[in-house]
């Protein structure tokens, strides 16, 4: 009987060096997807992520502790780590991003480990690649968002419960402990995950008999554990009200007819059509590209054909669990932000998928070796088009398109950073939406040589002698001027243009003496 030849990974040449010079190189893709252009993609800054950017500012005046908000996404965590960034860096709107980027290149990482640990080389390579270059992950990952947090923090969390399982030692139970405070700290997802691993790790131990075994590693990680749990107790304490108002704030669904809608939606966004916020995704594209959908499905059933092992069955479990805030999102529906608790399971299945593919193929060539070969290198080229697709649809698409300048404040952001270089000899006013307010209150935090109006407030400003200057956004532009040329008759109504589209994204009233 002939032997099957043996399957060789690409770049086998490399020997003892191709893992680390493979994890480099996804990494590397990761922190380019990531990196690249970040001070200018996204074009603006939304309030958002401005909002939170305020409250880090704010942190001195409530003794290091936020509220938690829907503002910040009820991240304690998140606000901290952006006060750390803004310090070092100013208050900049690239400042605000770089925490994403530099935990979204982690979390490539951070998911390779947590893949190879709990299932193979090859789905852990399959994983971490296709995360690195998702449109999806990559969005969530170049914003000032919280929810760059779950992608890191749930596979971390996943490898170390994986290292407690074959090694228990201190250091490893204490990484763990860490591990879930910080998820109990990075918001709602984190708290669902930690409810979710405390629950099967209970369940877990009653089965093995050692529940109420008691070791110095297990006090010293429950400890630190406990330390999360009663900071978190503390914020909630001192922001229950803002707590208590959650489900109203956060548009949670309220009808059963709701619910089930929200599943068809969230279950096709993946393959069929995505998230409609340019925030998020691209006009309602699918999160996945056809090959990684594909193989989503593949990875899927491959896994409930698997339900007799634990660990598919705790995938699954988690799966779904992790989904389920997308599941409950009321408004907005897909919401790409909200699964994001699922991004690393989806990474996980579709490297699930393509390895039970290539298995497929090896099975059906036992013993042809360039047939085998040719099985590899469809896989190797499609992975390449997927990391080619995912340049394609945020560097080219997703970035020229319109409607991105609009969500993320163009004008706005442009009008705050002309308020700090322009100068002018008189009073200033900038006349602007609500949900403008916080960008300029973040970007001009120290600038105190305007005033910011709504309309009404311009509608009851004084008549005065001296030159005035007043900036106003397009949202308000109707209103404004109609306010001004009353008041104020014979100024001049200058229009400022986009650098991107030429169209106009506000405007400058200027009265003489």
């Amino acid at each position: 009987m002939t032997k099957p030849p043996a399957i060789t990974p690409p770049f086998a040449w490399l020997g003892r060096y191709w893992t680390p010079v493979g994890l480099a190189l996804i990494t590397g893709t990761a922190a380019f997807f990531r990196f690249y252009q970040l001070g200018s993609l996204p074009p603006g800054l939304d309030e958002t992520s401005a909002r939170i950017g305020v409250q880090a500012l704010q942190l001195d005046t409530t003794h290091g502790f936020p509220a938690l908000n829907t503002a910040n996404g009820y991240s304690a965590l998140w606000v901290w780590l952006q006060a750390a960034a803004i310090g070092l860096f100013g208050h900049t709107a690239l400042s605000l991003r770089l925490w994403a980027a530099v935990l979204g290149t982690l979390a490539v990482v951070a998911t390779w480990l947590w893949l190879r640990d709990w299932f193979s080389p090859r789905i852990a390579w399959v994983g971490a690649l296709t995360l690195a270059v998702s449109p999806w992950a990559v969005t969530l990952s170049r914003g000032g968002l919280e929810s760059a947090l779950p992608p890191v923090l749930i596979p971390l969390t996943l490898w170390l419960c994986g290292r407690v399982m074959r090694q228990p030692s201190l250091i490893a139970y204490a990484a763990l402990g860490a591990a879930l405070a910080l998820n109990l700290l990075s918001g709602p997802i984190g708290w669902i995950f930690t409810l979710a691993i405390v629950g099967i790790a209970v369940v877990k131990s009653a089965k093995d008999h050692n529940l109420l075994k008691i070791t110095r590693a297990r006090l010293v990680g429950s400890s630190i554990l406990a330390l999360g749990l009663a900071v978190l107790a503390y914020l909630t304490a001192t922001s229950f009200t803002n707590l208590k108002s959650a489900p109203h704030a956060l548009g949670l669904v309220k009808t059963a007819g709701a619910f089930a809608d929200n599943i068809v939606k969230v279950l096709l966004m993946f393959n069929v059509h995505g998230d409609e916020n340019y925030r998020h995704n691209l006009a309602g594209e699918p999160l996945l590209n056809a090959f990684v959908g594909l193989m989503l499905i593949a990875g899927l059933l491959v896994s409930i054909s698997r339900l007799h092992r634990q660990r598919y069955r705790i995938l699954l479990l988690l799966a779904f669990v992790m989904l389920s805030p997308a599941l409950l999102a009321g408004a907005g529906t897909p919401n790409a932000s909200w699964a994001v608790g699922a991004m690393p399971f989806v990474f996980a299945f579709v490297g699930l998928g393509t390895s039970y593919m290539l298995e497929l193929w090896y099975a059906t060539f036992p013993i042809n070796s360039a047939a085998r070969a040719t099985g590899q290198a469809a896989i190797i080229l499609l992975l390449a088009l997927s990391l080619l697709q995912g340049y394609t649809q945020y560097f080219r698409a997703w970035a020229g398109s319109t409607a991105v300048y609009v969500a993320y404040n163009e004008g706005t952001t442009q009008m705050a950073t002309h308020l700090r270089t322009d100068k002018f000899n008189g009073e200033r006013f900038v006349v602007v939406g609500a949900d403008q307010v916080p960008v300029f209150e973040y970007l001009d935090h120290d600038l105190a040589n305007y005033r910011l109006l709504d309309t009404t407030a311009l509608a009851g400003l004084p008549i005065a002698t001296a030159s005035r200057e007043f900036y106003i956004a397009t949202s308000t532009r109707d209103a404004a001027v109609k306010i001004l040329k009353a008041k104020f008759p014979g100024g001049v109504l200058h229009p400022h243009y986009s650098g991107f589209n030429q169209i106009e994204i506000y405007y400058t009233y200027e009265t003489t003496k």
